[in-house]
């Protein structure tokens, strides 16, 4: 598996609060320069996107129920996430299993969420979250 490919699990922060969450890549790298698909995971609130709800067994990281967050699925490049690895502001998670993985990525949940409007019109919504250092204990940090 590539450093950040498909399957991979990262814990970052997104602007602009900057609250660590834990994200999963959900392509390997394609394009030049390279970047990857990912989506954030959220624990389950009623504002949250119900079309996929993991149970805390089924990745080591999620210690409630939590949702694949769709509308939050962007483009990011490769090389932003291997520095901001480097300087400590990205933390590799366990991989996900391939069911897991399987699960996230099909077609399906992505047509039937209300959340991925945006993708439903045939593109992704391209862009980079500024990522910036998690806070003192955050790589330990588990879901809320």
């Amino acid at each position: 598996m590539n450093v950040v490919g498909a399957g991979r699990a990262l814990l970052l922060a997104e602007a602009p609060l900057y609250e660590p969450h834990l994200w999963f890549v959900l392509t390997d790298p394609e394009g030049n320069p390279p970047r990857v698909v990912a989506v954030m995971m959220r624990t389950v609130t009623k504002f949250t996107d119900p079309t996929v709800v993991l149970k805390p067994d089924e990745h080591p990281f999620i210690r409630h129920d939590s949702s694949v967050h769709y509308s939050t699925a962007r483009w990011f490049s490769v090389a932003a996430i291997t520095r901001a690895m480097s300087s400590g502001q990205c933390h590799l998670r366990p991989d996900m299993t391939e069911e897991l993985l399987d699960r996230n990525r099909a077609l399906t949940p992505f047509l039937e969420s209300e959340y991925t409007w945006s993708m439903t019109a045939g593109t992704w919504r391209v862009g980079e979250l500024p990522i910036r250092a998690l806070p003192k204990g955050g790589p330990d940090r588990r879901m809320r």
